[in-house]
């Protein structure tokens, strides 16, 4: 049987990288919608390779020193072990949709700092 997921449908859970709308899981897989207000925190995975997907907004992904722009339709792989962040632009929410490899574990969230 095919299972239809609506975004909107989903209640979004507040975390360390903004407010996170897990749309599907898998053994392999995650994909989820993230809404970043203003900055996530810095972090990374150990055993996690994400997959950040622009749907709207405007903002900065900092990947350890170096800051990318981001904006609606780019697409940007992170490695696993990599301090990364996300931040949004003008005040206006980023929304992204973020597909990991494999499934996302909240064990695996390392926090820089506080």
């Amino acid at each position: 049987m095919i299972k239809k997921i609506n975004k909107n449908e989903v209640k979004p859970k507040r975390d360390p990288c903004g407010l996170v709308r897990e749309l599907y899981h898998s053994k392999n897989l995650s994909i989820a919608h993230n809404t970043i207000v203003e900055s996530a925190r810095n972090h990374m995975h150990q055993t996690i390779d994400e997959t950040y997907y622009v749907l709207k907004g405007k903002g900065q992904l900092i990947i350890g020193k170096e800051i990318l722009d981001m904006k609606e339709g780019d697409i940007v792989p992170v490695s696993k072990g990599t301090w990364h962040y996300l931040q949004s632009s003008e005040g206006i929410p980023l929304e992204v949709l973020v597909v990991t490899n494999p499934r996302y574990n909240p064990e695996d969230l390392f926090l820089m700092g506080k």
